[in-house]
């Protein structure tokens, strides 16, 4: 039955009093999880109907294999009921182990009443024995986690053989304490009569059921390996187990028990290759089988009565020792072979993950044992340099050669300060050099990860980033912040920089230099008559014209709408004034273009920094002032400032700084007109 569904009055309201949305409806609490154990049963007729179920199932068994086993003369020898009892509790039922084995006990004293003939302290103990067993059994796997699929592992296996062993005993010891009393026989031998098929059958029969939930995901050593095999699985399976069939059948016609423990040699192929479900199951029913030839005296050979009961008996008790122990070797190599599978899969699945984020990080690997300097580079590595996956160096010294000569002293600081304990990490930027010849840049990280007895350090390992990408858009960003747009000369601030560091030169080592402002003549005439397209055309000749004419090392910028500006370097202030004279020369050709000929008149102003206490902003106040004598002159000329003449002709373009006016580097309004 399902869960009764609550009606709609006791469904909870929000915030507003409105009843809240309704929920998807839960699945039955009794419903199976996905290659897992049924949960819990809900309702109480459910509960009901679970321990019915369970009652008339355990009773079967009980009449069943008591019946049969009194009929071959092997009752107790071979008693499966409470490991199978185990099994399908594992399998089906999800209650609680104590209210199944409160069932147990009824229906076993109920089936040994009725049916048995025993007098009630007889059943009263069977059924205590039967109960307390399925307990023990069954609270002994829940408590080491085997009831969740988890048997694939050696300590599983373990636990198991200590559930067997330890959880069967109790049980045992009270009927062959009850039989000890009735018969008046010895104690030792009753105990194995009746504990030994408990153990073993728990051992031989319960696996697969503790497997059951997982068998999809135990696939053994075949999904482990990394090449494909010659044969499909499901035909190795039915290879094996046609082979541990024809075994079987081999020691059942000729009689020879060498035969029958060659089925444990086969249990091993099992192991090794199909995994331990199939290793489980292909144990318990060769087991099934060996014991049903057992009860039937297919070996050994049938004896005369009255001995033939009791050495049956003797022979089933022999043989279910003997299958436990061609058994347990058989699961233990295949938990084993599960572990290691499972472990080889995490592996390979921690490669492909870490191999994946390497490869969207856009990282290569690098591993280098500093006394041998060998080195490894992951196959990304190697693709990032133009080198083929496969590529084979096995110094680091070889790769150190294609790294730029100038970034080679700040990677080896970097390692230097990380070794001594100065940095946490190694990194570093640098260049190297492609297969094309190109260079790209490079971030490699990394860590010392092992060091000698000493301390020195002995391995390194890291990754190698290409961030060239990077690089080229942070100078793509670096150049536009310092340059114009449509001359591609420095801009103001790239001049301001420029201009620092060359009075920190004049400063340091007495380096004279001037700055020079040059401003466009009747540029606005040029744009109202000719349009914006031809004012740009005259800039950007006139940037063309200027970065010709320096020399290197001076610098050249457009300092605002239609100025330039620029910085030169030189040793005497005649060199400064061959330069301007210079300049306004190459600058006052025509421009011509499409048979439109552009007038070009420039005017120029200069000053010498000859001063070390001269600051930034005077000096271009200076410029300046020369700038406006220059137009006052009349435009197309230039005009300097502290600059002795040379001669005659010379003096009309010098502005001595006595006449010039005070501007503190700015502009006046009464620049005249263009």
């Amino acid at each position: 039955m399902k869960p009764p569904v609550p009606e709609a009055k006791d469904s909870p309201t929000g915030a507003d009093g409105l009843p809240s949305p309704p929920q998807e409806t839960a699945a039955p609490l009794h419903a199976a999880a996905p290659n897992g154990p049924p949960e819990p049963r809900g309702s109480v007729v459910d509960l009901l109907t679970d321990l019915v179920l369970f009652a008339l199932f355990y009773g079967g068994l009980v009449i069943a294999f008591t019946e049969l086993g009194r009929r071959l003369g092997v009752y107790p020898a071979v008693w499966p009921t409470n490991a199978l009892a185990v099994g399908v509790y594992f399998l089906m039922f999800r209650d609680a182990v104590g209210r199944l084995a409160t069932v147990v006990a009824l229906v076993s004293m109920v089936v040994h009443l009725s049916m048995q003939g025993q007098d009630i302290g007889s059943a009263l103990a069977t059924g205590c024995a039967n109960a307390l067993t399925f307990a023990l059994v069954g609270w002994g796997c829940v408590r080491a986690g085997m009831e969740r699929g988890a048997l694939r592992s050696v300590p599983m296996v373990v636990s198991l053989g200590v559930v067997a062993v330890a959880g069967t005993l109790p049980g045992a010891i009270i009927t062959a304490f009850v039989e000890f009393l009735e018969t008046n026989g010895t104690f030792g031998p009753l105990l194995l009569r009746w504990w030994i098929p408990e153990m073993a059958s728990v051992l031989l029969l319960l696996p697969p059921f503790l497997l059951w939930h997982g068998r999809a995901e135990d696939e053994g050593l075949r999904g482990s390996e990394g090449n494909r095999p010659k044969f499909s699985r499901e035909e190795e399976l039915a290879f094996a187990s046609l082979t541990l069939a024809a075994t079987l059948a081999a020691s059942a016609y000729y009689g020879e028990s060498l035969l029958r423990d060659l089925g444990g040699a086969i249990l091993l192929w099992f192991a090794f290759r199909l995994g331990l479900f199939a290793t489980a199951v292909a144990s318990s029913a060769y087991a099934l089988a060996v014991l049903g030839l057992g009860m039937a005296q297919v070996w050994p050979q049938p004896v005369s009565p009255p001995q033939a009961s009791a050495d049956l008996v003797v022979t089933m008790l022999r043989l279910q020792a003997r299958l436990v122990l061609v058994m347990l070797p058989a699961l233990l190599i295949a938990a084993i072979m599960a572990q290691r599978s499972r472990q080889q899969r995490e592996v390979q699945e921690d490669r492909r993950r870490l191999a994946y984020a390497l490869e969207g990080a856009n990282d290569g690997i690098w591993d280098w044992h500093l006394p041998s300097d060998a080195a490894f580079f992951s196959a990304r590595a190697h693709r990032m340099l133009g080198l083929e996956p496969d590529h084979v160096t096995t110094r680091l010294s070889d790769y150190s050669q294609m790294v730029h000569p100038e970034d080679l002293p700040a990677v080896a600081k970097s390692l230097k300060d990380h070794a001594e304990g100065r940095h946490l990490l190694f990194q570093a930027e640098m260049r190297a050099r492609h297969r094309n010849g190109s260079w790209l840049w490079v971030l490699v990280r990394g860590k010392i990860v092992e060091r000698d007895p000493a301390g020195r350090p002995t391995r390194a390992v890291g990754t190698v980033t290409d961030i060239s990408q990077r690089k080229h858009l942070e100078a793509a960003l670096e150049h536009a912040a310092s340059h114009d747009p449509l001359t591609g000369l420095s801009n103001r601030a790239g001049f301001d920089r420029a201009l620092e560091q060359a009075r920190r030169r004049l400063v340091r080592d007495g380096a004279l230099f001037a700055v020079v402002l040059i401003d466009i003549d009747y540029f606005k005439s040029v744009n109202d008559q000719h349009g914006h397209m031809a004012g740009d055309l005259l800039l950007t000749t006139a940037a063309r014209r200027l970065q010709s004419a320096i020399r290197a090392g001076d610098l050249v910028a457009r300092y605002g709408g239609d100025e330039f500006a620029i910085i030169a370097a030189g040793k005497s202030r005649e060199e400064f004034a061959a330069m301007a004279d210079r300049l306004h020369k190459h600058l006052s050709r025509p421009v011509e273009v499409e048979g439109l000929v552009l007038p070009a008149s420039f005017s120029l102003g200069m000053a010498v920094a000859d001063d070390r206490t001269l600051d930034a902003a005077a000096l271009i106040a200076e410029a300046d002032t020369a700038l406006y004598a220059a137009k006052d002159a009349g435009r197309g000329t230039w005009r300097a400032v502290g600059i002795a003449p040379r001669n005659a002709e010379d003096v009309a373009h010098e502005t001595p700084r006595r006449q010039m006016l005070p501007r503190s580097g700015l502009r006046s309004d009464s620049r005249p007109p263009e």
